[in-house]
């Protein structure tokens, strides 16, 4: 007899590829060559794809556009990384193309912008950087496919707490690579990384990441300890106003979430609704006292700025507002129509200070349009699993992957990395919206089978009743009958 949920649905094929039960032992994947080899991946795309040796600005690295020296190198290592990414991910190649099939809008993306590259204005760096991005995307589906929800927290624990703890080493004993030395602000770490925002921002992401983590052994434990002391240290000594304000906002966050736990379901509309109040009473102040807000900030009502880059970044979106400029082709400095942005706000850039902005640049309409669903969809996953699912491990991954699409949301407003080919933190975004899909379909596919087995529990009932009416001369398999249906 073959049962209802007995067939392998198609949701559940694809969420076996998420659970491979050779990895269940989180010591495991320590004693294999691939697990090392992807932390020194990871590496590279932590350092951005920077020496930490070099102290040069940003703006003046990403908008070289010459073929000798720094960009073939750049050009060269994109595509030795792009070769890596790929070796690995072939290795679980089914569970990939699975991935890929699930995840359409991201794994979009990347090949859009391979599709435009005839388009672009500079065509050989759409090219590699859009190669690399696929390949990167591709490599977080291997990741996704052969580790836990907990093996992936202990790999970026692990990568996360040798790359800050060597930033205050940097900072404090080699003050010449490990302080930021441009743009005036020489008392700001910036580590082993390319900026102090960035170093700010990887530091936040890398602590929502250890306070996530569930240590298993005891020196992992003080480890962990430790790990969040370093990133709170290297947040407060970046001097990123940006990682000041949205280290508060993970904390809101996280005693919101926790505290949603001990609520009952009625009582989440007078949670929502107290903080639709919170953050309206947020945007009154932002518009009647700008000045004392921005002042709490460190910025001026510009934002340092950025307002005036916004501006002229807008004329520019209207010339090209459905396919854009190219991606990662529009900041070629005095070069192309970065040049006229450039000259109307007499700063040397690299972005517009706005990830939505920079993605319209590059890709119009046609690439914001994609990024706007994958943001759309996650937080659908992650707000759905949180209200209605009772299992403490889903509800632990949900909360640490919609903590990390909050806090890069909030960050585009301010930076830019979304989609960025060699940013861990696009990286970490990208896996957290795959993560949210997977516990979204987990959850739909648990609901499924439980609403099956309720009907199936119905109709016994039902046959239980005809029993006892046709038994009713006999009451003790009569009474027998009635007890298995109520235990069931």
């Amino acid at each position: 007899v073959r049962t209802p949920g007995s067939a392998t649905s198609p949701v559940r094929a694809w969420l076996q590829t998420l659970t491979p039960e050779q990895e269940n032992d989180p010591e495991s994947i320590w004693s294999r060559a691939s697990t090392w080899a992807l932390l020194l991946i990871l590496l590279y795309f932590a350092l951005d794809g920077v020496s930490p040796f070099v102290n040069e600005p940003t703006a003046t690295r990403a908008v070289a556009t010459s073929s000798a020296g720094g960009v073939l190198a750049d050009r060269l290592s994109k595509l030795l990384m792009f070769l890596a990414c790929m070796t690995l991910a072939m290795r679980r190649h089914q569970a990939v193309r699975r991935l890929s099939m699930q995840m359409k809008l991201v794994t979009s993306f990347p090949l859009l912008a391979l599709l435009l590259s005839p388009l672009s204005q500079l065509p050989t760096r759409t090219i590699s950087s859009g190669a690399l991005l696929l390949g990167s995307i591709l490599l977080l589906y291997h990741v996704m496919s052969r580790y836990q929800h907990d093996q992936v927290l202990e790999l970026l624990f692990v990568l996360g707490t040798a790359t800050i703890a060597a930033s205050i080493v940097f900072a404090v004993a080699l003050p010449q690579y490990g302080l930021d030395q441009m743009g005036g602000h020489s008392s700001a770490w910036k580590g082993i990384f390319s900026a102090k925002n960035y170093f700010g921002n990887l530091a936040l992401f890398f602590l929502t990441a250890a306070v996530s983590y569930r240590a298993r052994t005891p020196f992992l434990r003080g480890a962990r300890f430790l790990q969040i002391i370093f990133c709170l240290t290297a947040i407060a000594f970046s001097r990123a106003a940006t990682a000041y304000m949205l280290t508060a906002v993970y904390v809101a966050y996280f005693v919101t979430v926790k505290s949603l736990h001990n609520f009952r379901k009625k009582d989440y509309f007078v949670t929502s609704f107290l903080l639709l109040i919170a953050f309206l009473s947020v945007v009154v102040v932002m518009v009647v006292w700008p000045d004392t807000l921005f002042s709490l900030l460190g910025k001026d009502v510009t934002l340092t700025g950025r307002t005036e880059i916004w501006s002229a970044v807008l004329d520019s979106i209207t010339k090209r507002p459905l396919l854009g400029y190219g991606y990662q082709a529009f900041w070629l400095g005095l070069q192309g129509e970065s040049y006229r942005v450039i000259l109307a706000v007499s700063w040397v850039l690299a972005q517009a200070q706005n990830g939505f902005l920079d993605v319209a640049l590059e890709m119009g309409m046609a690439g914001l349009t994609i990024v706007l669903l994958v943001f759309g969809f996650a937080f659908r996953d992650g707000v759905v699993c949180l209200f209605q699912s009772r299992d403490q491990a889903q509800l632990r991954a949900v909360e640490w992957y919609l903590a990390i699409v909050v806090l890069t949301f909030f960050y585009n407003l301010d930076e830019s990395f979304l989609f960025d080919p060699k940013h861990l933190g696009s990286m970490m975004f990208l896996l957290s919206c795959v993560g949210l899909k997977a516990e979204w379909l987990r959850l739909r596919e648990t609901q499924r089978l439980a609403g099956r087995g309720v009907f199936l529990r119905g109709k016994a009932c039902k046959a239980v009743h005809l029993t006892v009416e046709t038994d009713r001369f006999q009451p003790v398999r009569a009474a027998s009958a009635s007890s298995e249906c109520l235990r069931g």
